[in-house]
Formats: C-alpha cells, sequence, structure tokens
C-alpha cells in the first residue's frame, strides 16, 4: 500500500504524464484483481469445509438409525422382468467395517442382452466362422492359380470345417446373434472395490445394464427400499462408475472419514 500512495503523490506532484497514468492504472486493477481472486478463494475454500462437513455429518447421523451401520446394499432390477426387490438382477453390498465389496447374482432369467456368459461362447464361435471363411477364401484363390491337388485338399478340408460348424445348432445361434448385432464391446461393468480402494471389473455384464429398463435401489436386509442422503449418493455413485472409472469417489470417501471420526470421536 506504501508503494502505491507513492505512486500516487508522484502523479499527483508532477505533471501530467499521460503514459505514467495509464501504468497507475493498470497496476491498481491488477492489484484489485489479485485481492478480489484471494478473497473468493478463501470463501470458496471455508464454503466447501462447511459443506464437507455437513455431509459428512448427515451420514453419521443416519447411521445411527441403521440396522446395519456402514454396510450398504444396492441392488438393480429389470422394471419389466421383476416385480419385487427380492428378484434382483445384481446386488452390490459396501461393508465399509470390514472394507469389502460384493456382488451376488440374483434372478438373471431372460436377460440375454446383460449377461455376456450367455453369449460370450458364441461370439467365439463367430470369431472361429469368421477366421475359417478366410482361410477358405485364401486356400480357393490359391488352388485357382495353382491346379494342384495339394491346394485342393486343403481347401476341401477348411470348407467342411465351415460348413460343420455353420451348420451345427451353436454355429447357427452365433450367426443368429452377429446378425442381431448382438455382440458389442460394452461389457466389463465397473464397480468401486473397497478392498483395493481402487476399480475393478466385472467381465461378464454389459452395460446396458444402465438403460432405462433398470432400476437402482439401496436396500435394507428384509429388501425394503431405503432412500437417505448417503443411498442415494451411493446409487449416482455405482451407477455412474460403472461407465467411467473417473467419475470422483466423494462419496466413498464422506463414509470411510465418518465412520473413523464417529469411531474415534474426532472433531471435523
Amino acid at each position: 500500500m506504501n508503494d502505491i500512495q507513492c505512486k500516487l503523490i508522484n502523479i499527483i506532484s508532477q505533471r501530467i504524464n499521460i503514459y505514467k497514468l495509464i501504468y497507475s492504472v493498470i497496476y491498481l486493477c491488477i492489484i484489485i484483481i489479485i485481492g478480489t481472486f484471494i478473497y473468493w478463494d478463501a470463501v470458496y475454500k471455508g464454503a466447501k469445509k462447511l459443506s464437507k462437513c455437513k455431509n459428512i455429518s448427515k451420514i453419521i447421523d443416519e447411521n445411527y438409525y441403521n440396522e446395519t451401520p456402514y454396510v450398504y446394499t444396492i441392488i438393480i432390477v429389470n422394471t419389466k422382468n421383476i416385480n419385487k426387490p427380492e428378484d434382483y438382477i445384481i446386488k452390490i453390498t459396501y461393508d465399509f467395517h470390514k472394507m469389502i465389496t460384493t456382488i451376488d447374482y440374483g434372478n438373471t432369467t431372460n436377460e440375454e442382452n446383460i449377461f455376456i456368459y450367455r453369449i460370450n461362447d458364441y461370439a467365439s464361435i463367430m470369431d472361429d466362422l469368421n477366421e475359417l471363411e478366410k482361410r477358405k477364401e485364401s486356400l480357393e484363390a490359391r488352388y485357382k492359380q495353382t491346379k494342384t491337388k495339394r491346394d485342393l485338399d486343403n481347401y476341401k478340408k477348411v470348407s467342411i470345417q465351415y460348413s460343420l460348424l455353420a451348420t451345427s445348432a451353436d454355429g447357427k445361434k452365433a450367426i443368429e446373434l452377429n446378425k442381431r448385432k448382438a455382440f458389442d464391446s460394452k461389457f466389463k461393468y465397473k464397480y468401486y472395490s473397497l478392498e483395493k480402494m481402487e476399480s475393478d471389473i466385472i467381465e461378464d455384464i454389459n452395460i446396458k445394464i444402465n438403460s432405462n429398463d433398470y432400476k437402482y435401489y439401496a436396500v435394507d436386509n428384509n429388501y425394503n427400499i431405503i432412500r437417505s442422503y448417503t443411498t442415494n449418493e451411493l446409487i449416482k455413485f455405482t451407477r455412474e462408475f460403472s461407465n467411467n472409472e473417473h467419475y470422483p469417489i466423494t462419496i466413498i470417501d464422506y463414509i470411510v472419514f465418518s465412520k473413523i471420526q464417529q469411531k474415534n470421536n474426532i472433531d471435523i
């Protein structure tokens, strides 16, 4: 501030110099901008800390009335095929006491589009058919050039292999699924592993399970639906994280910290 005052005195006591005046105005603007930035940064950090403390306090309060404190069960149901929560498709349980995440399968009837194990073998068969077809075409082209018995025998051998596989029950199913474009690369459903404290993958679940036909619910041990700040945030986190493993794990951190705080009576 002394420096600013000196500059102002010099400007007033001397003849007006337009360049010095412009320089001084710019200097003052820079000081004001920096001061404003520092002020709002402090305000933002304070508000963020208060918000964090408020959310952690909510989690602690909710767990006082929870039958299984710090254990959360998220189920995924197909709203078209399943009427009761007990008939869930997938159950994801976050146990913050044991620090483990468990995955359980429920009623998977008529869920061929979701579970890769229903079509994974057929995808492999389709790969075999495509490879045999390429070999057959290559050998046919070679035989047309050479006209040798050896190349003809090789072509016939591969052609028979292709025909047998294509006309088998598994081969027909693989071709049917391929025409329906049932094979896609969006498998590998991601979830957050509390054991590893990082993402893990369920290899055989398609992320089509996040379409509008499927709903996520938090439930208790009797499959009664629970709605609270923590469960709502966990549902949102579970769904979003399955598509994007870089999704913020804020709610996980809050729950872990609230459990530690409640156990050790730490002030926040």
